[in-house]
């Protein structure tokens, strides 16, 4: 029997000096290279945030999500935490408790479901945090 797991972690809403971040867990059976992350989408207490606001952070490096599709040589093991890094300073403060939204959708390279076209798995995400 598996253990329950969400998207985000619990309890890893943290403010940095560039904004703020959360842990997010990878959604699948096995590690994938971040081409296969399509989207990522966050948003706090009901504010979305411009995907250009957002890095995707792995293996010591952050990674802006609309270049991930270049990334065939980066891999998100299954076993590790990715960093969703937010650069929007002052919108979270600690100890501030907040409702995340997130979404990632990941695509199996290996799994065909038609012409060109690949099965993709998107993951919703949403529970309020307090901001450390």
């Amino acid at each position: 029997m598996g253990f329950p797991m969400n998207l985000i972690e619990d309890n890893s809403l943290k403010v940095t000096d560039s904004g703020f971040e959360v842990k997010a867990r990878l959604m699948w059976y096995r590690s994938l290279p971040l081409s296969c992350v399509e989207k990522v989408s966050v948003a706090i207490d009901g504010k979305t945030i411009e995907s250009q606001a957002i890095l995707l952070g792995i293996n010591d490096t952050a990674y802006p999500v609309d270049k991930l599709e270049e990334l065939v040589d980066q891999t998100w093991f299954v076993q590790d935490s990715a960093r969703l890094i937010i650069q929007k300073p002052g919108m979270v403060s600690k100890g501030q408790e907040c409702q995340i939204e997130a979404e990632i959708v990941l695509r199996a390279p290996y799994i065909m479901v038609g012409p060109d076209k690949f099965l993709t798995m998107p993951t919703l995400y949403a529970a309020s945090q307090v901001a450390g």
